[in-house]
């Protein structure tokens, strides 16, 4: 019996969500509550291509080496029996587009099924209430005391969606896992002093848009 013939997810003639220097984001064209991320075309080439060093040619994985590094995160924040981390987007498998190979991620949804917004635009123009301060708080420290590896925390990256017990979550929707060859933020210490700073770069970020200066 013939196999059913398998056609890649078509994502080139939909609008992205999100467009980031590496990546593009769509919601999933069979399931809303999906996102599949791809590497933008354009910059294969330019990264991983005939010009550059041989180190970066011969890399194993090449343009997917940020697939890695997420999925290397989201399976530690689950070791040991755990739960994943709240504060990691869940990863839900790969699918073939006709743009490359994408990742799945489960939608961080607001209250009413739409998107989250991010962290940025929730400050953005705004004085940071003491409401939302506490949950950003309450937030970092999470992140902080977990084992999770941080490569760049910034508004952008972070969204606010509803949790599944009421109430609102933060979500690191980008940035996760060991960008550095060297792997010293394996070191548990290292790697909170190193979230710890992150946390603090963000506040003075936050700051550009709000009046309110938090206390560190």
């Amino acid at each position: 019996m013939r196999a059913p013939d398998h056609h890649p997810v078509s994502l080139a003639g939909h609008e992205s969500i999100a467009n980031g220097r590496m990546r593009l984001v769509y919601r999933h064209p069979d399931d809303p509550g999906l996102l599949i991320k791809v590497i933008r075309p354009e910059v294969i080439p330019q990264r991983w291509g005939g010009g550059q060093p041989w180190y970066k040619r011969r890399r194993r994985y090449r343009q997917y080496i940020s697939y890695i590094r997420e999925c290397e995160e989201f399976i530690a924040g689950c070791a040991g029996g755990r739960r994943a981390a709240p504060f990691a987007q869940k990863i839900t498998g790969f699918v073939e587009t006709d743009l490359g190979l994408g990742l799945v991620m489960e939608a961080v949804l607001d209250e009413s099924g739409n998107l989250a917004p991010t962290l940025g635009s929730l400050v953005h123009g705004k004085d940071i209430g003491a409401e939302l301060r506490a949950e950003v708080d309450a937030f970092l420290e999470q992140l902080i005391e977990s084992d999770l590896i941080i490569a760049d925390l910034n508004p952008q990256n972070i969204v606010r969606g509803t949790a599944p017990g009421g109430g609102h979550r933060f979500v690191v929707i980008d940035g996760l896992g060991l960008s550095a060859i060297l792997p010293f933020k394996l070191i548990p210490a290292i790697n909170r002093a190193s979230k710890r700073k992150r946390a603090i770069a963000l506040w003075q970020r936050l700051e550009r848009f709000s009046k309110i200066r938090p206390d560190l």
